[in-house]
């Protein structure tokens, strides 16, 4: 009887030595795969950095401005160019709902 409880007491250590092991093991694979998800994450952040700098470079007015004189042959409008209020009635055509009140209906 005493023999058979040291008996199974050895493979209940041993059990328990292998459960360990394979934890630990376990416990390490994760561990790499959590730092070379941070490491990843890390350079898409530094990607998505450079991706914002050089949207915001694309987008700047003086750039902007530059290629539409460089490509578009266009130059910004100057203050001469801007109506005064009472000018803008009678240069814009008039809103549809207004025209089709004023045309006769046959």
């Amino acid at each position: 009887m005493i023999r058979a409880f040291q008996i199974a007491a050895a493979v209940l250590v041993l059990v328990l030595v292998v459960g360990l092991y394979r934890s630990k093991t376990d416990a390490s694979a994760a561990r790499q795969r959590v730092h070379a998800l941070e490491t990843e994450i890390g350079e898409k952040q530094a990607d998505i950095r450079a991706l914002r700098a050089e949207v915001a470079h694309l987008e700047s007015p003086a750039r902007v401005e530059e290629l539409a004189r460089r490509e578009l042959k266009m130059e910004p409008a100057g203050g001469a160019r801007a109506l005064p209020e009472r000018a803008i009635d009678r240069t814009l055509p008039a809103p549809e709902a207004a025209r089709q009140k004023q045309t006769p209906r046959e």
